[in-house]
């Protein structure tokens, strides 16, 4: 009774651990996504005032 315990205990804590590591990981790709993004609007907001400027001249 008391190794099967010991064996639950330490698969519910690997489940747990194993948990917040996906969750963490999960979070970074998303910033790493957003970050993206970002850089995409930029180099587009930039590409659009090229492209006013040069109908303005």
């Amino acid at each position: 009774m008391n190794l099967f315990f010991f064996i639950s205990v330490i698969v519910a804590l690997t489940f747990t651990f194993l948990y917040f590591v996906l969750q963490f990981d999960f979070k970074k790709k998303q910033l790493e996504l957003e970050e993206k993004k970002l850089e995409f609007e930029k180099k587009k907001f930039e590409q659009n005032q090229k492209d006013q400027e040069e109908e303005n001249h």
